[in-house]
């Protein structure tokens, strides 16, 4: 049984809200959102240098970049990079996100570069986005219909930024969502909480990594 990382927020009355509505066992009451198709695609968000930072303390890493989360991305990165290697050995496709921030004029400047150890691999889309879901001015939703994709695997950050707002996207366009909560993260650790308890509630089947990894396997099997 999944250990969410946000029931320590939880008050007793929310915990009976949760269980009486039924939010526990079946999500949103309005639309499907704890289901998994056939034929999901991981889509690696934001994992960039001027995002990550280097392997330090958040309040060193944001003196060289204010947006930079330090060890907190790198606490996320030991679990996203094994997961990234079980998908690709189940052949399942992997797709990434860089921000372009209006800043930045060179597109390939090296603050953009995604980081080493979740780096893409010869043939996986990038996708460049200037806002905060993966969806808006992109052709991501093209993408993920002429290759037939039914389920977004969400890894990377911000949990409550562009993870949430590319979640909300996806489920509004119909497709399955899974989160692996040890490969999401957020410089604030109430924002990271609160928002995967949100999406859980509303948009998408919230899980730890062991169970997204043992769903990988049954695709291709």
């Amino acid at each position: 049984m999944t250990e969410y990382v946000w029931k320590d927020l939880l008050t007793e009355e929310d915990e009976q809200v949760i269980s009486k509505a039924g939010y526990d066992q079946g999500g949103a009451s309005s639309w499907e959102t704890r289901e998994l198709g056939d034929s999901p695609l991981v889509l690696v968000i934001d994992m960039q240098r001027l995002i990550v930072g280097e392997d330090e303390p958040i309040l060193n890493a944001v003196e060289s970049h204010r947006t930079a989360m330090g060890e907190i991305a790198w606490d996320a990165i030991d679990r996203i990079a094994p997961f990234l290697s079980t998908a690709r050995d189940h052949d399942i496709p992997v797709a990434y996100t860089r921000l372009v921030p209006p800043s930045y004029d060179d597109p390939d400047h090296e603050d953009l570069a995604i980081v080493d150890p979740v780096a893409p691999e010869p043939g996986d889309p990038i996708i460049n986005k200037s806002h905060a879901s993966a969806f808006y001015g992109t052709d991501l939703l093209s993408q993920l219909i002429r290759r037939d994709i039914d389920t977004l695997i969400v890894v990377g950050n911000s949990t409550s930024g562009c993870v949430r707002a590319t979640v909300v996207d996806a489920q509004q366009r119909g497709f399955d969502v899974a989160l692996p909560q040890e490969c999401l993260f957020d410089r604030i650790e109430a924002s990271h909480k609160i928002a995967l308890l949100d999406m859980w509630m509303k948009y998408a089947s919230v899980l730890e990594s062991e169970e997204v990894e043992s769903y990988l396997q049954t695709i291709n099997s």
